[in-house]
């Protein structure tokens, strides 16, 4: 008896050891629901939740603004969320859309291949995935083809793109797409074309070169790039863009959003609405030498624009 006794004070302080690393190894957990409740709360003027940030969020704009591509990082779901209804839309089951998806439109998404040509063992064309049935398109790559002397581009394949019915450009990766008026029928006029074709000096702006050749050629083009920190995005009908700054009113010094959007913007919304943002995610412990862990996600937001 007195033994047990003896031991009682060890007993209880081992208990209390393993009790606190218990609170410890499940503190993130214990605090994570309080905390991102608390993250759909508190949320900015003028903003609405679309997305939880209990869901641990990562969104994708899609041009036209129609749907949002939503990765829900606490159950990997990935679906198309259909802003005007709310409704989530299934899409194909796709090892490359998560990490090589850039969407063209609510039905097309681009999965970019690699960097190397096709004589190289890693080669990766690049494609057209349609969500409607999951087919995917391969693109003929502009970049490939016989060059002219002295190495220049061959102005013939100027051809797939003045006989495309859409055409898109991607200002980052300085990319151009093209795709023929019945490209499920006939892919082979389907074609993706690299700016960097064009001329040996590599120092022009994302996309520039791109854009004046299509101007020069008569060729009309959608921007799909929302990830360009300092991007002019125009917003669906063309009344107002983003820029890095702000948002203003297309061909004009108005501004009517004078919070800078750089990453914090996502996509636009389809009526012009307003415009879809997330913030980065928030530290909830820091590290010495300012290192964090345990993160806490931000939800997606509506940024509601000032009524026209």
């Amino acid at each position: 008896m007195q033994k047990l006794k003896d031991r009682k004070p060890l007993l209880v302080k081992l208990f209390a050891v393993i009790l606190l690393a218990l609170l410890c190894c499940n503190l993130p957990s214990l605090l994570f629901w309080p905390l991102c409740l608390k993250q759909d709360r508190d949320i900015p003027p003028n903003t609405e939740v679309i997305v939880s940030a209990c869901k641990s969020p990562v969104v994708q704009g899609v041009p036209g603004g129609e749907v949002l591509f939503v990765r829900e990082g606490d159950t990997d779901k990935m679906y198309l969320l259909d802003l005007r209804t709310g409704k989530k839309r299934d899409v194909p089951n796709n090892p490359l859309l998560l990490d090589h998806g850039v969407f063209l439109s609510s039905e097309l998404v681009w999965l970019e291949g690699s960097l190397v040509g096709p004589d190289n063992p890693n080669y990766r064309p690049n494609y057209i995935l349609d969500l409607t049935d999951g087919q995917r398109y391969e693109l003929l790559d502009l970049t490939w083809p016989p060059r002219l002397e002295g190495g220049k581009f061959d102005p013939k394949y100027y051809a797939y793109f003045q006989s495309a019915e859409q055409t898109f450009i991607h200002h980052t990766k300085n990319k151009l797409i093209a795709l023929s008026p019945d490209f499920r029928q006939h892919p082979e006029r389907n074609v993706i074309f690299s700016q960097f074709s064009l001329a040996s000096v590599r120092s022009a702006e994302g996309g520039e070169l791109l854009e004046q050749l299509m101007k020069d050629l008569g060729v009309d083009y959608e921007v799909v790039d929302f990830s360009r920190y300092d991007a002019n995005v125009p917003s669906p009908t063309g009344r107002y863009i983003v820029h890095y700054d702000g948002i203003y009113i297309s061909g004009t010094n108005m501004q009517v959003v004078t919070r800078g959007m750089g990453h914090y913007f996502k996509g636009w919304y389809y009526d012009e609405s307003g415009v879809v943002v997330q913030d980065a995610e928030h530290d909830l412990l820091l590290l010495p030498g300012g290192g964090g862990i345990f993160n806490i996600p931000s939800p997606i937001l509506k940024l509601r624009l000032p009524a026209p």
